[in-house]
C-alpha cells in the first residue's frame, strides 16, 4: 500500500461517487457484530463482492447462519468484545482462514443501546443507599471497541505494506455525537468517545499505513425494533435509512484509499440520494480560537506513533534533557 499521507483537511468526501467494489476482492474483513442488522447487512455486501468476511457475534446460531448461506466467503467466530482474549481468538482465527492469511479491513461495528439497560438513568431513593451503576453499555460501546482497535493496529503491522493489502479501520458510531439525545447517556457518551478516538488517531495513522473513519447511522431501519415503538417514532417525525445503505457507506470507506480521519452519516434518501454524506463537523475551518488551539496544540503534541518514539520524552510528552 503507499505510504498514507499526514492528515489534513482538504473539504468533505465527495460520496456522490460510488465505492470501487471490485478491489475488495481477496481482501480479509473483520466485522464485530456482524450477526444482525447493519453489521449482517454489510457482511452480505462485502462477501458477495468476493471479500472473506469474519461474523463476530455472540448471536451463535444467527451467526453460522449467515455465515453458511454467504459460504466460501465467510466464517463465523463467537466473540464477545468485552473480553480481550476473545478479540484475540477473533483476530487469530480471521487471519487463518482468509485466503491471504491477512487482516485489511476491520469493522468495529458491535454495540448495545439504551435498550440494553442505563444504570445511570434511574433516580434512586434519596432516602436510601446509593446504587452503583452497571456500565455495560460503556464497556461494549466504548472498551470493547478500544479493544478492536489495538487489536487491528497489532494485526495490520504485521503484515506486508504492499499495494495489495490494506490496513482500513472503520467504527460504527452515532449522530448522537453530534445532537442531543436525552436519557440516553451511556450510548451518547460512548458515541462521543469513539469520535473522539478517530479525530486524535487519524492524525498519526498515517505513520502506520493505516486510515481510521467514522460511521454514523441515525435511525436505520430495524427487525429488533417492535413494530409500535417504530410507528411511534413515525408519528413524531422520524424518517428511517435502510440498513442496505450503511453497507454501501462502509464499502465507499473501505474501499477508497484517499479516505482517511472522515466521519460519514447515514441519512434518508430524501437528504442524500445516496444514502450518506460527509458529517462536516469533525474540522475547525473558520478563524478564531478553536483553529488557532488546534494549530498549537498540533504544534505542541510532538509524538511519533513509531517504536522507541517515547525514549527521549517523559511520560507528559517534554524532551528529556
Amino acid at each position: 500500500m503507499p505510504q498514507l499521507p499526514r492528515y489534513e483537511y482538504t473539504g468533505p468526501v465527495d460520496c456522490t461517487i460510488p465505492p470501487n467494489r471490485h478491489v475488495l476482492k481477496g481482501k480479509s474483513v473483520i466485522i464485530t457484530g456482524g450477526a444482525n442488522g447493519m453489521g449482517e447487512a454489510t457482511a452480505r455486501a462485502f462477501a458477495a463482492e468476493g471479500a472473506f468476511v469474519t461474523i463476530a457475534d455472540l448471536d451463535v446460531a444467527r451467526g453460522e447462519r449467515v455465515a453458511e448461506e454467504l459460504s466460501p466467503n465467510a466464517r463465523f467466530v463467537k466473540c464477545n468484545i468485552t473480553s480481550w482474549e476473545d478479540q484475540v481468538s477473533m483476530f487469530e482465527a480471521a487471519i487463518t482462514h482468509s485466503p491471504h492469511r491477512s487482516c485489511d479491513i476491520v469493522i468495529a461495528n458491535a454495540g448495545i443501546s439504551r435498550a440494553s439497560g442505563d444504570d445511570l438513568w434511574p433516580l434512586d431513593d434519596p432516602d436510601n443507599v446509593p446504587v452503583k451503576p452497571k456500565l455495560d453499555i460503556v464497556n461494549v460501546n466504548l472498551i470493547g471497541t478500544m479493544y478492536t482497535w489495538k487489536l487491528a493496529v497489532h494485526y495490520f503491522r504485521k503484515q506486508p505494506d504492499t499495494e495489495d493489502r490494506d490496513r482500513c479501520f472503520i467504527m460504527t458510531g452515532s449522530m448522537t455525537a453530534w445532537i442531543d439525545s436525552p436519557a440516553n447517556w451511556q450510548y451518547t457518551s460512548t458515541k462521543y468517545a469513539l469520535r473522539g478516538l478517530m479525530r486524535t488517531a487519524r492524525r498519526n495513522s498515517h505513520e502506520q499505513g493505516i486510515r481510521i473513519n467514522y460511521v454514523a447511522p441515525c435511525y436505520i431501519k430495524s427487525a429488533i425494533r417492535s413494530a409500535e415503538y417504530e410507528a411511534q417514532l413515525i408519528s413524531k417525525g422520524v424518517e428511517f435509512a435502510p440498513q442496505e445503505d450503511v453497507a454501501t457507506c462502509m464499502m465507499k470507506l473501505a474501499t477508497d484509499r484517499t479516505i482517511n480521519g472522515h466521519s460519514l452519516m447515514i441519512t434518508p434518501r430524501s437528504v442524500a440520494k445516496e444514502g450518506f454524506m460527509d458529517v462536516g463537523k469533525d474540522d475547525h475551518t473558520e478563524e478564531g480560537y478553536f483553529k488557532h488551539t488546534q494549530e498549537v496544540q498540533l504544534r505542541i503534541i510532538e509524538d511519533q506513533w513509531v517504536p522507541g518514539w517515547s525514549k527521549g520524552r517523559t511520560s507528559e510528552g517534554a524532551k528529556k534533557s
